[in-house]
This record gives structure tokens, C-alpha cells and sequence, in this order.
């Protein structure tokens, strides 16, 4: 039982650092005005779940030998990814539509 506990408590961090970041860029978009930041959320957050399944299996099968160094790796690199275009495209949203 404890193993499963800590399974599950490890897999909810490493969805909340997957979906942290983007949420954290949505909500700095929706203070400075931009009303409708918070609606794409939903897939960008199925796009990142999916992106870093599908190179967390890549990798298994690839052989690295250290998976949770490879699964925070990609977890990480996935998050910021994510957060980085979508700020950039609620950016240029927010400029052309001025």
C-alpha cells in the first residue's frame, strides 16, 4: 500500500510540474487583460501530456539507463517548452489584435 501511495503522489507532482507553468503564464495573460487566456488551457495541456508520453516512451526504448533522471528531464524540458509558446502565442494574439 505504501508503494502505491507514492506512486500516486509522485505522478500528481510531475503533472502539476508539467501543467504549473503554462497555468502560471495563463494567469499573468488573464491579469494583464486578456479575458479569454485561460480557455486553450485544456489543449495545451493534452498536447504537453501527450508530447512527454510519447518521449518518455521513446527514450525507454532508445535504452537510457536512468529513468527518473529521464522522465524529470523531459517532464521539465516539456513544461517550459509549452509554457514558452503559448506565452509567445497569447503575445502575438494580443498584438495583432490591437
Amino acid at each position: 500500500m505504501p508503494k502505491l501511495i507514492l506512486t500516486v503522489a509522485v505522478l500528481a507532482l510531475l503533472f502539476c510540474l508539467l501543467c504549473g507553468p503554462v497555468l502560471y503564464v495563463a494567469l499573468r495573460f488573464r491579469r494583464g487583460g486578456d479575458a479569454a487566456a485561460l480557455r486553450p488551457l485544456r489543449y495545451v495541456w493534452m498536447a504537453q501530456l501527450a508530447l512527454a508520453c510519447v518521449l518518455i516512451f521513446v527514450a525507454d526504448s532508445i535504452g537510457f539507463t536512468n529513468p527518473l533522471g529521464m522522465v524529470l528531464a523531459i517532464v521539465c524540458a516539456v513544461s517550459l517548452g509549452g509554457a514558452a509558446l503559448f506565452g509567445a502565442w497569447r503575445l502575438v494574439l494580443r498584438l495583432a489584435l490591437r
